[in-house]
């Protein structure tokens, strides 16, 4: 039941525009990573409170995503990111019963937005290592 209602949600949605709004790099310490050492990479997503909005026949969501790079238990690298994420909807009031259910809302904003916004991040957040002069460290693939 679930999947059908994410679907039927899915169906609603064109998306219209990502945009970045906000960014931050930190290189909290110098740290030199052995070949083949481990990294670990801490991810949060968070979402601006009154998301989604719905207005005008759109839908537009405002998430964040934090990146720590750690190495031998220490964090060296921070990254933040605030993007603006809007879609086209075709039936407001549906999308908002359907969104309003927990499981539903959560697959959407856990697995498709981050599907949907992953490779581009992975692009930033290599590209943010080279301008701070370090390694870059791939964000890794989301199954």
């Amino acid at each position: 039941m679930v999947n059908e209602k994410f679907s039927e949600l899915l169906k609603l949605l064109s998306l219209a525009n990502i945009r970045f709004v906000d960014s931050h790099e930190t290189v909290l310490q110098d740290l030199a990573i052995a070949e083949g050492e481990e990294v670990r990479i801490k991810t949060e997503q968070s979402f601006a409170k009154d998301d989604p909005v719905v207005a005008d026949g759109s839908v537009v969501f405002r998430p964040r995503y934090t990146f720590i790079f750690s190495a031998g238990g220490k964090d060296f690298f921070k990254t933040e990111y605030i993007l603006f994420v809007s879609f086209g909807v075709s039936d407001e009031g549906r999308f908002r019963e359907l969104f309003a259910e927990n499981d539903v809302s959560e697959m959407f904003l856990k697995r498709q937005m981050n599907r949907t916004l992953w490779s581009i991040l992975r692009g930033v957040v290599m590209d943010a290592f080279n301008r701070h002069s370090l390694k870059p460290i791939p964000l890794p693939w989301i199954l």
